[in-house]
């Protein structure tokens, strides 16, 4: 494989700003590790089918349990991580400050097409009973959150609105108009 079909890219991109992590090895490799509870099983395996499909080469999927501090509870998870890759780097450039902080890219509504934003809702989102869907940004700042709001508005005519969830983190509900 010498590149990525744009479906690939727009799921990896969707998981990329949902919960995935994309790091790098040297100058030009990268990779993206999943995880979710055992409760999205089903969604794990569907990415880690399209990409063994696509030829991107995987680790095999893994189970574990760990605590999870913040709620003192025991969370079981699913978890997998592709190869290293020259055919991520691509997208380590886009996500990847200088100091290997995953970052929003400035031009992101070009890339928030509907694929990008399925893959972003089902890893990140939550449905809002009275309408609406939450994404969790906690892993943006307030600049990166506003930026998505206005890529969101602009591209759909959604109407977007910040939420805190907690000191330092942030929330948006998107409201259908």
């Amino acid at each position: 494989m010498t590149k990525l079909n744009n479906d690939i890219k727009d799921m990896l991109i969707g998981c990329i700003l949902g919960d995935a992590h994309i790091g790098k090895v040297g100058n030009d490799k990268g990779f993206i590790t999943f995880e979710q509870t055992i409760k999205h099983k089903d969604y794990v395996i569907d990415i880690y089918n399209k990409l063994e499909k696509s030829g991107l080469s995987l680790h095999e999927l893994k189970y574990y349990s760990r605590k999870d501090s913040r709620y003192n509870s025991l969370n079981s998870s699913i978890y997998f991580k592709t190869s290293n890759s020259e055919l991520l780097y691509h997208l380590v450039n886009m996500f990847l400050s200088s100091t290997n902080i995953k970052v929003l890219p400035l031009d992101i509504e070009k890339y928030l097409n509907p694929i990008t934003l399925a893959y972003w809702i089902c890893d990140d989102g939550q449905h809002v009973r009275n309408g609406g869907i939450i994404l969790c940004t906690d892993n943006y700042t307030l600049n990166e959150v506003e930026l998505l709001i206005k890529a969101l508005s602009n591209r759909y005519n959604l109407e977007c609105s910040i939420h805190r969830k907690k000191v330092n983190l942030q929330r948006f509900t998107i409201e259908y108009i």
